[in-house]
């Protein structure tokens, strides 16, 4: 449908640019310039602007990080959405992305939720470039709202097949599925603890996410909302930061997606922040004393559709660096 939308939007554009152009009045002829404007914003968003990829570099600075964690470096990526965006010339951009990240010589990669866009036979397509990620410690995903297969007008029985099915790819990319559920990652003596929810998102996105099952078996303290140990959270929906995780605990670091930016922005206009709070970069909250804990949003490696204007695809780099 955004494909179609772009497509009818062109053509009027041509035909409204053309009708303006031939007019007499001078007047009208300036006119032209508005319908030009568009055909501009169309190609180079589907050229130009999809190819770029930045690779955003943050620091994470707190004394709850582990001293055998200091320079630990986790990738982090989300908004693959295979069938929608890399498709055709689009394909090549899958393997030169996964090429830089492999290049930053990662500790952890976290895909966060909507690698596949509509089905897992997308994925399947991609499957030897998927696969190529590597990191010190492995590959961790949770599920998006676009992973549940919920926009094929699929029979229950039939989703519930699909999402078997990408539960099953995932793991044959050689990649740790989090599916409300927690893991230590251990370094010598230390440790870090890394929560991975299902998506729950706010009304009309699925809200499958439960937090309290992914924290079963860890204590909290009741009066900070914190673990002992520094902990990593994966939820792809940034609502759930919020008004689904920080009710019931409050980690150091969340990693979130969803929101693309809108894949476009403007003159610093960016209509993304009408819909969500947190749209893209880095939240911070009060946590402990002489600490934050920090929302990290990503605005996507791919896209509904091969197309950015003013929001570029990006891979976020996050560096922790322990202080005192």
């Amino acid at each position: 449908m955004p494909s179609i939308i772009i497509a009818a939007v062109f053509v009027l554009s041509i035909w409204v640019a053309y009708k303006l152009l031939r007019a007499k009045v001078l007047w009208k002829k300036c006119l032209a310039l508005f319908p030009l404007f568009l055909l501009y914003i169309i190609v180079y968003g589907l050229t130009f602007g999809f190819w770029q990829l930045n690779i955003k570099e943050v620091t994470y600075e707190s004394p709850d990080i582990p001293e055998a964690f200091d320079g630990y470096k986790i990738v982090q990526v989300t908004d693959v959405h295979c069938g929608g965006s890399f498709w055709g010339p689009y394909k090549g951009l899958v393997k030169d992305g996964f090429e830089k990240i492999n290049a930053l010589q990662p500790d952890l990669i976290c895909m966060v939720g909507d690698i596949q866009h509509f089905l897992p036979s997308e994925l399947e397509e991609l499957k030897e470039e998927m696969s190529s990620l590597k990191a010190k410690d492995g590959v961790l995903s949770v599920m998006g709202n676009h992973d549940y297969c919920a926009y094929s007008n699929f029979s229950p029985a039939r989703q519930a097949q699909e999402i078997q099915r990408t539960r099953n790819v995932h793991k044959s990319l050689g990649w740790k599925m989090l599916e409300d559920e927690h893991f230590y990652i251990h370094r010598d003596s230390d440790s870090i603890l890394v929560v991975g929810e299902e998506n729950r998102g706010l009304k009309p996105f699925p809200q499958v996410g439960n937090i309290k099952k992914a924290l079963k078996g860890v204590t909290i303290d009741p009066t900070t909302k914190t673990t002992n140990t520094f902990s990593l959270c994966l939820s792809h929906d940034p609502n759930a930061w919020k008004h689904h995780i920080m009710p019931l605990f409050i980690p150091n670091i969340t990693l979130a997606g969803h929101t693309h930016g809108a894949q476009f922005s403007i003159f610093g206009w960016h209509p993304i922040q009408y819909a969500y709070d947190e749209w893209g970069g880095e939240y911070y909250v009060p946590m402990k004393k002489h600490s934050k804990a920090m929302l990290s949003v990503s605005t996507g490696f791919g896209g509904n559709l091969p197309f950015r204007f003013g929001m570029p695809r990006e891979v976020v780099v996050i560096t922790l660096k322990r202080t005192k």
